[in-house]
């Protein structure tokens, strides 16, 4: 991520891995569409899929944050005011949007235990019977 000449202006385009993984110290805008393809489950279809969707506030939050470390910047939001408002507080997290076949399969021939008291162990469980 070199300096660009002065004048130049370099556009960085991210998905949602550099709300918090990485940072640009000559970011001075951003432009947030309020998307992100989440992993979730398509019942008719009975597998998993990516969808684009809405992302939650921590993590329009966190993209803001992207601009303006060493410098002042400026976050351009393109959805309405009322579509913020509507988003969640925090992202559901993925073992809880999710089937978990493939999850218990790998916890099953890694040999890491019971399925249901390995999993019982993460930060926000799935519920027991999501897991049977």
């Amino acid at each position: 991520f070199d300096r660009p000449p002065s004048s130049m202006r370099k556009i960085v385009l991210a998905t949602n891995i550099a709300e918090s993984s990485i940072t640009i110290d000559d970011v001075v805008y951003v432009v947030d569409c309020g998307k992100a393809k989440e992993t979730s489950y398509d019942a008719l279809n009975k597998l998993a899929c990516l969808l684009p969707s809405w992302i939650s506030k921590a993590s329009a939050h966190q993209r803001r944050g992207r601009a303006g470390r060493v410098q002042p910047g400026v976050c351009y939001r393109l959805y309405p005011r009322m579509i913020y408002d509507a988003m969640a507080q925090y992202q559901l997290p993925e073992i809880l949007r999710t089937p978990l076949q493939e999850l218990c399969l790998n916890i099953k021939s890694l040999q890491l235990g019971g399925i249901g008291s390995f999993l019982a162990k993460a930060l926000q469980p799935p519920d027991p019977l999501s897991v049977q």
